[in-house]
């Protein structure tokens, strides 16, 4: 009988990480090196592609482009991409253990999920010796999955749908209307569309809100209806089948989607 198999959980601005703050201020700084000065609102819209990938794509905005032509001529070369992500992984590396405490119902929701025979993976922007900060850590918060499939692992990442392949692979499952992805940026709704699965967005902890959780709990209830709505908006325009503002609304979406299935039994 169809029904939901497995969900597949982004890390940073999902499972951990609240506002995605970790990769911003890196991005940031990474740039300014190469005497490049971009926001934050800029460093955020590649959000949750390959870290290369975003590199890439942040020198393609004009006014990052801009800066980039009068300094250093028109041409960017695979080199100088380097140069940037040669210091951008190391210190991203260092950073992210910081930010690897569970985000609100989190680790309720994991548990409710494994209880229900659940498979649990993940796929991410960030590479193995990231992950490989990140996990042992949070498995210490309790965050559990049953697999962790990096950009590393793939020789394409987000929006390809390989990571998500990757897992059902490790899960021997075949059938992607059983596959559901969860995440909080762009790039993993195009990722989850993709690979054919359902795609759920998630809002108040993610990259299109973008406030640390104490920033968050300070708004007043009509702010916070006011960016979700925006955040959620963002989300479905991409192509999200549904959108969430807290991990605590995934259960039961997880049985409207068991609903859809059945009609396809």
């Amino acid at each position: 009988m169809k029904q939901v198999k497995s969900v597949i959980f982004d890390w940073a601005g999902t499972l951990i990480d609240f506002g995605c703050l970790a990769p911003v201020q890196v991005f940031v700084e990474a740039f300014r090196d190469k005497n490049i000065n971009i926001t934050i609102e800029e460093a955020r819209v590649p959000m949750g592609l390959a870290k290369r990938d975003h590199i890439v794509a942040l020198l393609a905005m004009d006014s990052v482009k801009s800066q980039w032509n009068s300094l250093y001529g028109e041409k960017i070369t695979e080199e100088q991409i380097d140069q940037i992500y040669v210091k951008l992984e190391p210190a991203l590396t260092k950073i992210v253990p910081d930010y690897s405490f569970p985000n609100p119902y989190v680790v309720e929701t994991l548990n409710s999920l494994r209880n229900q025979g659940i498979k649990l993976g993940s796929t991410t922007g960030y590479v193995k010796s990231m992950m490989q900060a990140i996990v042992p850590l949070a498995e210490k918060n309790k965050i559990f999955l049953d697999a962790v499939v990096d950009s590393s692992d793939c020789e394409e990442g987000r929006p390809f749908p390989y990571m998500i392949q990757k897992n059902m692979e490790i899960f021997q499952l075949h059938d992607p209307t059983e596959i559901v992805k969860v995440g909080d940026t762009i790039a993993d709704v195009r990722e989850g569309l993709n690979a054919g699965v359902w795609t759920i967005g998630i809002t108040s902890s993610g990259n299109e809100v973008g406030l640390s959780l104490e920033e968050y709990g300070k708004l007043s209830v009509e702010e916070k209806e006011h960016i979700n709505n925006k955040a959620k908006r963002n989300l479905l325009d991409a192509g999200a089948h549904f959108v969430i503002t807290e991990m605590s609304e995934l259960t039961s979406i997880l049985d409207e989607i068991n609903i859809q299935l059945l009609s396809l039994n």
